[in-house]
């Protein structure tokens, strides 16, 4: 199974929050995971976000980004004007193209799912009309519980 990965669930690589260890699990247990390029842009950002607020140290913010580059291979985006298609799924449900960016993504490179740990996207995309797009969300803990990866 291909499955794509947002900043919701990298994220959880670097940063310790719930459900960190199912975002480590997938990594080890998914050989197929895509990474867009465009996710370093959020995870920077959040990163810096976690210096300002004091949470992390600009050195610990400068190597969870590089330990984020590492996990996975990101995959250059710029040829697949991705941009139209996700604000076309943004307005169709009232959401963030931030995240719609990323189903954009998967449907372009053939994904069977975009694996997120987001409940706010997860409902929204649910009203889509297609029922294609309304179902390629994957809950992180959804992932987990039918890899087998928590008990």
């Amino acid at each position: 199974m291909v499955l794509v990965v947002d900043a919701s669930v990298g994220l959880k690589w670097v940063l310790q929050e719930p459900d960190s260890h199912l975002a480590e699990a997938l990594v080890r247990i998914e050989a197929d995971l895509l990474v867009p390029d465009f996710l370093l842009h959020e995870a920077t950002n959040v990163l810096w976000l976690q210096v300002r607020k004091k949470l992390f140290t600009p050195d610990e913010a400068r190597e969870g980004l590089s330990l984020l580059q590492a996990q996975v291979e990101p995959t250059p985006t710029a040829h697949l004007n991705l941009h139209d298609v996700a604000l076309d799924i943004g307005i169709a449900v009232n959401h963030s193209t931030y995240d719609t960016l990323y189903l954009a993504f998967a449907v372009a490179m053939g994904a069977d799912a975009v694996v997120v740990s987001d409940g706010r996207f997860v409902r929204a995309m649910r009203t889509h009309p297609n029922p294609t797009l309304s179902a390629m969300l994957l809950p992180l803990d959804i992932w987990a519980k039918s890899r087998s990866a928590i008990p």
